[in-house]
This record gives structure tokens, C-alpha cells and sequence, in this order.
């Protein structure tokens, strides 16, 4: 009876060891848990702080892609109508050229000879209801 009190003793023994042993094991992963649900919980505002930086981001950057499209707008416009004016110029500068070798061709022909362009020169600008002096060319 003896032998049999100190086997059923060692093998409650044994059994106190292993529970012992499952309850340290149980209080780590318990540990483990509270640490991951602390890390957890630093994620998630770090999320937080990252997502309203993000929404300001996007919209910052749609505000960026608005002023481009005004900005490519504003800069096509400007190029027409600098390319007008330039398109202007040059029309005009090209009728004065057409005057002067028109004026130099009728001088040479002889039908106007250039003292009758100075006195009209001297003269001053014609009355509006006349006609300008290169019509009459």
C-alpha cells in the first residue's frame, strides 16, 4: 500500500508539474496577446494619422491637376493670340512691302515719278472720303 501511495504521489506530482508548466505557458501567450493587441492598437493609429495625411494628399494633388488643365488652357489662349498678333504683323508688314514695290514699279514705268509721291507726301494724309494714294496704283 505504501508503494502504491508513493506512485499515486510521484504521479500527482508530475501532474502539479505539468499544470504548472501549462500555466506558465498559458500567462506568456496571455503576455504575447496583450503585447500584440498594444502594437496592434499603435498601427491602427498610425493608420489613422496616415489616412487623413493621405485625404489631404489627394486632394492637394487634384487641386494640382485643376490648375494644370487652367494652366494649359491659359497658356494655349496666350499662344493664339500672340500667333494672331504675329500673323497680324506680318499681313501688314507684307501690304507695305506690296505698296513699295508697287510704288517702285510705277516709278520705273514712268506713270508716277517720285517728285509727285513727295509733294503728296508733303501734302499730308488724304480726306477721309478720298481714297488713299496706293488705290489709285
Amino acid at each position: 500500500m505504501t508503494s502504491a501511495a508513493e506512485s499515486i504521489t510521484e504521479s500527482l506530482r508530475r501532474s502539479r508539474q505539468l499544470m504548472v508548466q501549462e500555466v506558465e505557458r498559458s500567462a506568456n501567450t496571455l503576455s504575447t496577446f496583450d503585447e500584440s493587441t498594444s502594437v496592434l492598437r499603435k498601427a491602427e493609429g498610425e493608420y489613422q494619422g496616415h489616412r487623413s495625411l493621405l485625404m489631404r494628399t489627394r486632394g492637394l494633388l487634384s487641386t494640382m491637376q485643376r490648375q494644370d488643365v487652367l494652366d494649359r488652357i491659359i497658356l494655349t489662349i496666350g499662344f493664339l493670340v500672340f500667333s494672331l498678333a504675329v500673323l497680324y504683323v506680318v499681313s501688314r508688314r507684307i501690304g507695305l512691302l506690296t505698296l513699295q514695290r508697287k510704288l517702285a514699279d510705277a516709278i520705273r514705268s514712268g506713270s508716277v515719278s517720285a517728285g509727285d509721291i513727295l509733294a503728296k507726301v508733303q501734302e499730308g494724309p488724304a480726306p477721309t472720303d478720298a481714297p488713299p494714294i496706293y488705290d489709285e496704283l
